[in-house]
């Protein structure tokens, strides 16, 4: 009886964990790619899966009710891609992530770039990333993200005199409250080469 206890508390510890939602990384796209959505690294049993795009309009969900969902955007901007996971017990778990879309028409012709300078290529994202970084950008947004919401604030004040498309300005005002690790996250995917 003494063996069979502690197999039975691992068990009842094992069904008490809760799901945890994983939407997965940024991403950046050109206007009208199609990203897919990889929700599978969610954690938890017998998962249901729930997509959802702010701002929906210009966004397309298909496939929403699944682990992998896909997304057309058919507008430059900032777009937060949520996602919800319950298990059979009624538990759910919620996470989010971004997308930025960029008009590719300001940037340059897709077919100006090589395939390694895609972000995401194994994943669909499709972005050139070259476009977007800046070493000194680098360096200052992950100093402001380190600080407090005030000093991030004013990292985002000085985009708009350094050339930072519309896009990328809102973006850095969406993280003012974010923590310094979303942030630093940010100033990756955008700035650092």
């Amino acid at each position: 009886m003494l063996r069979l206890l502690p197999a039975l508390l691992f068990v009842s510890c094992a069904a008490a964990v809760p799901p945890r939602a994983d939407p997965g990384d940024p991403r950046v796209l050109p206007l009208g790619a199609v990203a897919e959505l990889d929700g599978s690294f969610s954690e938890g049993d017998e998962l249901s899966f729930a997509w959802s795009v702010a701002p929906v309009e210009g966004a397309l969900l298909h496939n929403a009710e699944s682990a992998f969902a896909t997304l057309i955007v058919e507008a430059p901007g900032l777009y937060t891609l949520r996602l919800e996971v319950c298990d059979a017990a009624g538990r759910c778990d919620v996470a989010e992530t971004w997308a930025r879309v960029d008009d590719p028409a300001s940037a340059g012709k897709l077919t100006d770039f090589g395939l390694g300078e895609f972000a995401g290529v194994e994943s669909g994202s499709g972005a050139p990333l070259g476009v977007f970084k800046n070493k000194d950008l680098c360096a200052k947004c992950k100093e402001a993200a380190k600080g407090t919401s005030s000093q991030w604030e004013d990292f985002c004040r000085t985009l708009a005199k350094k050339g930072v498309s519309t896009g990328d300005r809102n973006a850095c005002w969406a993280g003012v409250h974010d923590d310094s690790n979303a942030r630093n996250g940010w100033c990756e995917t955008i700035f650092c080469p």
